[in-house]
């Protein structure tokens, strides 16, 4: 069928139209929610899976990350196997299972909890200000203290409520009764409040308790321990993944009041069923909620032990990175001039795995993080004390040449392509660098001299012919003064590199020699290696290295590189040589670093680094609850997970 001007006119405006939508709403399903002037709430401390937030003014909803925070008349909802930990600025605490959902508003006398299905348990802040109401189809539960769990039917008709502590009041229909500690609640539609003693109490683990896989062991061990009523006989312990213990990874007959067992990693529920030896009826117990997680490096990633810090007028921006864990509610920075800590010039709460200070003079320093557990009973963890110090000087450094490195080579085919690019550090001292080259290493004339703020640059290489020449770089500092030149290195222009020589192979191994274990094959970093990446246009920063079977799994960190100092802003985990960061809003222009982990047979087996450099159309943009004001001077953002 031929079709006419007209007729294909209109099929171009349709394919438009669709085109137009299709990306308005890829982009509102994807963009992140700007919170405006909303009041900072709560936040989550620890999640699991996919966790999401509406705004009371929005459609859309946001998947949440830990350390996510929460605004007034937000909408929380869990997914399968998902669940979170929610702290409330007034101390309340909100544990979510999966496939629940609540809405909180705070406004008025009475703050309240609009709870819709699933399961959540509630636990009341110890602080005066503390008060929050439960409401769910037209029944308030007001939790005077302690902590209580809900349990809303498939039906989402009646709702159950167990007071594990404290006491709690529960109105219907304008009657008001009072539930204790160890008593059930069951609210059905078109019938009274009924309240029963729960005849099966569990002891240990205590709710939301946590237990950590050491390194190297696949599980832990999980003590259990209840008592139950006279006249309760042959117990049997359940313990599911499910909170409706819908498939059990423990299931077993148990003599007396305690049980241990060994568990993986992840999110478990546990219940206790007995028999009635009168009439044979099954008793069971409330559930209660823990947490298994592989245990976590807490490192001190910058300064490093040792660092020194130098600079003549303006003090360094020092910027102290550690592990971001996932287990901590926050963590407890201290700085001081001696071991001890008697006296610290910094200590600060934050909810960052990073600060800074630019206002720190000349002398010794040691500091020191501890993280904060978000689990009841477990312990906070405390890093090593590192140490690094500041000197002031006279006169400035050279300039550190990155690339090209002494001795290198330049082939005509990393010219064409662009990615032969002269890098040094940068050094906040310094409002501008010349760079020379010259054929001659003691430069009695130079081929190229030029001026240049930035700390990268590509000269017109082809100018320069091929054969051997010698760089040196000097800075100039903001008061006028020129600081020194730096040693001049070598490299040559060639049309291709010269190929590395392959090691020959080693001897075979002798008769009745045990045969050491081999060395893994080596980890090659792809790109980006010692190069400048343009971003105009990319939605992703992509990553690419080469490795040799029998690895375990690789950890990428990307780091920001200030002067002297080197401060983590990603790191993830993956089995591929490959990673993409999609979250761009963390980037700035500028130098950065990044390094690969490899883990072989469950351990550290080897690892590279790389810098490279970005430019960048926009600047980062930051949300109201990622900044932290250290001193006037600063703005500074915490990592994202």
């Amino acid at each position: 069928m031929d079709l006419d001007k007209k007729d294909l006119r209109v099929i171009g405006f349709v394919i438009l139209i669709i085109l137009t939508f299709s990306y308005l709403f890829y982009y509102d399903m994807n963009k992140r929610i700007d919170f405006g002037d909303r009041k900072v709430i709560g936040n989550i401390y620890f999640k699991n899976n996919v966790v999401q937030r509406k705004l009371d003014d929005q459609v859309v909803w946001e998947r949440m990350d830990n350390g996510s925070p929460l605004t007034n008349k937000d909408t929380i909802r869990s997914e399968a196997f998902s669940d979170a930990l929610i702290r409330l600025a007034d101390g309340t605490e909100i544990n979510i299972d999966e496939n629940s959902m609540f809405n909180l508003d705070l406004t008025g006398d009475k703050p309240s909890l609009e709870f819709s299905g699933g399961s959540l348990q509630v636990k009341k802040g110890t602080s005066k200000e503390s008060s929050i109401v439960i409401k769910s189809q037209g029944n308030e539960i007001d939790v005077q203290s302690g902590g209580l769990k809900l349990e809303k039917s498939a039906n989402k008709k009646d709702l159950n409520v167990f007071v594990e502590s404290g006491s709690t009041k529960i109105k219907k229909g304008g009657k008001e009764v009072e539930v204790e500690s160890g008593k059930k609640a069951e609210i059905a539609e078109g019938k009274e409040i009924a309240v029963t003693r729960v005849p099966i109490r569990l002891l240990t683990p205590e709710s939301q308790a946590l237990f950590l896989v050491e390194p190297g062991q696949g599980s832990a061990k999980v003590p259990f321990s209840w008592t139950l009523d006279n006249g309760l006989e042959n117990p049997v312990i359940e313990v599911s993944r499910s909170p409706q213990f819908k498939s059990n990874v423990i299931e077993q007959k148990v003599n007396g009041d305690s049980f241990t067992g060994s568990l993986t990693d992840g999110t478990f529920y546990w219940r206790i069923k007995a028999t009635e030896s009168a009439t044979n009826k099954v008793e069971k117990s409330g559930e209660g909620k823990f947490f298994i997680q592989k245990e976590e490096a807490f490192r001190t990633d910058s300064p490093a032990m040792g660092l020194q810090y130098k600079y003549v007028n303006t003090p360094p921006l020092i910027g102290f990175v550690w592990t971001k864990l996932g287990t901590a509610r926050g963590y407890l920075f201290e700085l001081a001039d001696n071991q001890s800590f008697s006296s610290p010039i910094k200590k600060l709460d934050t909810g960052a795995n990073t600060i800074s200070f630019d206002d720190l003079k000349e002398g010794s320093y040691f500091w020191r993080v501890t993280a904060f557990s978000a689990f009841p009973g477990a312990e906070n963890k405390i890093s090593t004390t590192m140490a690094f110090s500041i000197k002031k000087e006279n006169t400035y450094p050279a300039p550190n040449l990155i690339r090209p490195a002494n001795g290198s080579e330049i082939s005509l085919e990393e010219i064409e392509k662009g990615q032969a690019t002269i890098i040094w550090e940068s050094n906040p001292e310094f409002s501008k660098y010349k760079y020379e080259i010259s054929r001659d290493a003691k430069f009695g004339s130079s081929l190229v001299s030029k001026e240049l703020p930035g700390n990268f640059v590509t000269p017109n290489w082809k100018e320069l012919g091929q054969g051997v020449f010698f760089l040196r770089l000097k800075g100039y500092a903001n008061d006028g003064r020129e600081g020194e030149y730096s040693i001049a290195s070598k490299f040559t222009i060639v049309e291709k590199k010269t190929p590395d020589e392959e090691p020959p192979p080693p001897p075979p191994p002798k008769k009745e020699e045990v045969k050491e274990k081999p060395k893994p094959p080596p980890l090659e970093l792809g790109s980006p290696v010692n190069s400048v990446v343009e971003m105009k246009g990319k939605k992703t920063l992509d990553f690419a290295w080469q490795s040799g079977p029998g690895f375990d799994k690789y950890e990428i960190t990307i780091y920001q590189v200030v002067g002297q100092n080197r401060r983590s802003i990603h790191r993830a985990t993956t089995k591929s040589p490959t990673y993409s960061l999609s979250d761009l809003s963390i980037l700035d222009e500028g130098t950065f670093s990044w390094e690969v982990l490899e883990y072989r047979d469950g351990a550290p087996a080897q690892t590279k680094k790389a810098n490279f450099i970005l430019t960048l159309d926009q600047l980062k943009s930051l949300r109201p609850d990622q900044i932290e004001f250290i001193s006037p001077k600063r703005l500074y953002k915490g990592d994202k997970k």
